[in-house]
């Protein structure tokens, strides 16, 4: 291709960019309670009481793609800020920065370093720890990392994380792209889902903060994860491109920030967490990653959000507003591999990653029980794969996998069947006690992350762990033994209200059942297991109580 022909089109692109940039990017006015939100002051809160550190993006590489203009290239965050330097930082390490794009005329950006903040800041991000940062401008991204639409194949990324705050198209005038112009959109998306699965990248894309149609680049690709803001103020629906898999739905996840660039880096910071959290591990795969994120996304802020067999996310809502604890909850729960024949449950929070072949009888299965005696309120799985894209980036194949639920009996509970999607999602409330199976497959063999987490309750609480007809002192050092359990707890282990964690509400419950303290020997005799600090933590509470107990 000429070199003029060549500049030609990265000009048009680069003014595109910056056009809608200026609907996508407003101020990021922050929410102060967002964290909250998010469930990452409950995981902050959770991990502090049983003395575990917080996984905080320390080691995860890292990168942002920001858009600049066409001459002096705007993109640079501000490397100067205290924000990024070794005050506050977990390791009091300073952040390194990497241009990606080399352009010497880079010039700092307020919106990139606005994002920086939301994504690796070390005060205002859930990833404060990660400090090896690339930085790229958005234009000269697409054409030195991705080669769109020059030709060859992009670039290998060494990241595990990138953020893309941005949103564009090479069309001149957007409502009225040529064809060449959506040729090109095309072209870059499928080397961008390339790339990602290439490269095992997480990679987060904006959205507009208007309700328009569906911008192009990047939102419309099938392996990123398109993310939108909580009040649903943001472009959905379905994707239009029909080249490149018409409806599809968008967003994946919404965020709780007053504008989609911040909703975006602020996910991409808890993808950044994670990874730390399971670095190393099958979990830190692309599809991996996208499942548990999804699979923990929260509902009850949406009285109106549904899906059904054929559309696996809402249109507005996606999967439902991200919430870290969820995901987190995940990787403690680990690996279960699914078979054709399971012979035991799977914990209530886990995932999987696997190749599955086609055709019937290659079906791969998990086996999900609730207790007798017990309702789980959520049941939320989901499903995700990577479209494959041809290695002349001439076309892409994209599998046809579906999730069925069936019970004991066989009978089909619920099903996600899509057949344009590369994700399937089940959301199940309140669903009784009994075994239930959940059945993956597929028309081709491909590979596939799979999560899931299901809360659970006992019909009646009952602090009674030693199911010896009454709640004393013994009962009492059966839940402080078991303080700290975050997942899988059994009644014997302190778990009072079924929900498998052991917490301060299993201790509320001893409380309100607490019968006549009968201790012999004292209680003081007993030996308690480390850590010592649950130890006298916990004998304070008790006394408490046993104050409380006589003023009654």
């Amino acid at each position: 291709m000429p070199s003029s022909s060549l500049d030609f089109r990265f000009v048009k692109l680069a003014l595109r960019i910056c056009m809608l940039l200026v609907s996508v990017c407003g101020a990021d006015f922050a929410r102060a309670d967002w964290k909250d939100d998010i469930g990452y002051t409950k995981l902050v809160n959770t991990l502090n009481s049983i003395g575990s550190a917080v996984p905080d993006g320390s080691g995860v590489p890292i990168s942002i793609v920001e858009a600049g203009g066409s001459t002096n290239r705007n993109y640079w965050v501000d490397t100067s800020l205290g924000e990024f330097g070794t005050s506050g930082d977990p390791f009091d390490t300073a952040i390194t920065f990497i241009d990606g794009s080399n352009n010497a005329n880079k010039t700092v950006s307020n919106h990139a370093t606005n994002q920086g903040r939301n994504f690796f800041g070390n005060s205002t991000s859930v990833a404060p720890g990660a400090n090896s940062v690339t930085v790229y401008e958005a234009g000269l991204s697409l054409n030195q990392q991705l080669r769109a639409p020059t030709g060859g194949v992009p670039e290998f990324l060494d990241f595990r994380v990138q953020n893309h705050s941005w949103i564009g198209s090479f069309a001149v005038n957007d409502n009225a792209p040529t064809t060449t112009e959506l040729e090109q959109d095309v072209f870059a998306l499928r080397r961008f889902d390339f790339m990602i699965n290439r490269d095992n990248l997480t990679a987060f894309v904006g959205l507009d903060n208007t309700t328009t149609a569906l911008p192009r680049l990047m939102t419309q690709s099938y392996n990123s994860i398109a993310v939108g803001r909580t009040d649903g103020i943001h472009s959905t629906g379905l994707t239009n491109i029909t080249a490149y898999g018409p409806g599809r739905s968008k967003p994946d996840l919404v965020a709780p920030r007053t504008t989609s660039s911040a909703a975006t880096s602020t996910t991409s910071g808890i993808a950044t967490l994670l990874h730390s959290a399971v670095a190393g591990s099958d979990a830190s795969k692309s599809e991996v990653m996208k499942a548990m994120l999804m699979a923990g996304a929260t509902k009850n802020e949406f009285p109106t959000w549904t899906r059904t067999a054929t559309q696996p996310l809402d249109d507005t809502f996606g999967a439902g507003e991200v919430n870290v604890y969820n995901s987190y909850l995940m990787t403690v729960g680990g690996r279960y591999v699914g078979t054709t024949t399971p012979e035991t449950a799977v914990g209530s929070h886990g995932w999987d990653y696997q190749t599955i072949l086609p055709g019937s009888g290659n079906e791969l299965k998990y086996k999900f029980s609730i207790a007798e005696g017990s309702t789980a309120p959520e049941l939320s799985i989901l499903l995700t794969w990577n479209v494959n894209v041809s290695s002349g980036f001439g076309s892409q194949t994209l599998a046809n996998m579906d999730l069925t639920l069936t019970d004991s009996l066989g009978q089909i509970v619920d099903q996600s069947l899509s057949t344009v999607d590369n994700v399937e999602h089940i959301y199940l409330t309140n669903l009784a006690a009994g075994d239930y199976t959940l059945s993956i497959n597929s028309d081709t063999i491909r590979d596939f992350g799979l999560a899931w987490r299901m809360s659970s309750l006992y019909d009646t609480p009952s602090a009674d762990f030693d199911q010896d007809g009454d709640v004393d002192g013994r009962d009492f050092l059966a839940w402080q033994r078991g303080f700290g359990t975050l997942i899988n707890a059994t009644l014997d282990q302190g778990d009072a209200n079924g929900d498998g964690a052991v917490d301060a509400d299993d201790l509320m419950i001893f409380h309100d059942q607490f019968g006549p303290l009968v201790v012999d020997p004292p209680m003081s005799f007993y030996a308690v297991p480390e850590p010592g600090s649950a130890v006298l933590i916990g004998s304070g509470i008790v006394m408490f109580f046993l104050a409380r107990r006589r003023c009654v």
